[in-house]
């Protein structure tokens, strides 16, 4: 009795703690190949919706921006007694410009849209090149060095996923990694932060023409007794 209950309270840390020896994977040369197929296809899909995921938040923000610089102008001709003055309300509108010009650039420089497309199609072709394979291998005239070749040739007509999706890529195969216990929910805070970065600068545009707005029409009073003081 009191082996199984070691046996057991090893296994348990064992599991808490990802501390268990790896999957016991095949070690043929096509199923290594094959591996590395479903793991690669599945960091290009991962970075192909991380792509879009910032192409649409950028949209989004620009979108936000532009109609911030429409309610400016709006307030004033409606005449509603506003809490700034109008040569900070103008100064307001300027940044937002500034603001709105700047994001339409970045979006339309980083071409988010084609270069998840990229993604997608590399992971598509990848995974069509598996098939392929795996219909060849019972006949056994498959030509690993051939397939190997063709391999590369299609990763690289598109550009290198990063860590995260790797990572990412990690728990979706549980197949072929073991990780469990508490290493499952804290690669996922990495993950999550580590893809929350490309949004903290929209963010925090966003929130501060929220605040600057809400200030304007008398919601909230944030900046208004500084932007007072400075306008004299």
């Amino acid at each position: 009795m009191t082996n199984n209950k070691l046996s057991f309270a090893s296994s348990f840390f064992s599991w808490l703690f990802n501390a268990g020896p790896d999957r016991d994977l095949p070690t043929a040369p096509a199923d290594v190949l094959l591996r590395s197929f479903h793991i690669t296809a599945k960091c290009r899909y991962n970075a192909s919706i991380r792509l879009r995921r910032v192409g649409r938040f950028t949209f989004l923000t620009t979108i936000v921006l532009s109609l911030g610089l429409i309610i400016a102008p709006v307030l004033q001709l409606a005449h509603l007694k506003l809490a700034y003055p109008d040569q900070v309300i103008n100064c307001f509108q300027v940044f937002l410009a500034v603001a709105v010009l700047v994001y339409s650039v970045v979006n339309a420089t980083a071409g988010y849209d084609t270069r998840a497309h990229l993604l997608n199609d590399c992971g598509d072709r990848i995974k069509d090149l598996s098939r392929e394979l795996r219909a060849e291998l019972p006949s056994g005239t498959s030509d690993l060095k051939q397939y190997s070749a063709r391999y590369s040739t299609i990763i690289t007509d598109a550009e290198m996923h990063s860590r995260t999706d790797y990572a990412l890529a990690m728990l979706q195969a549980s197949d072929a990694y073991r990780i469990t216990g508490l290493a499952r929910p804290l690669r996922r805070v990495v993950i999550f932060l580590s893809e929350a970065i490309p949004y903290l600068i929209p963010m925090g545009l966003l929130v501060l023409e929220a605040i600057l707005i809400l200030d304007v029409v008398g919601v909230t009073a944030i900046y208004t007794p500084y932007m007072r003081a400075l306008t004299g």
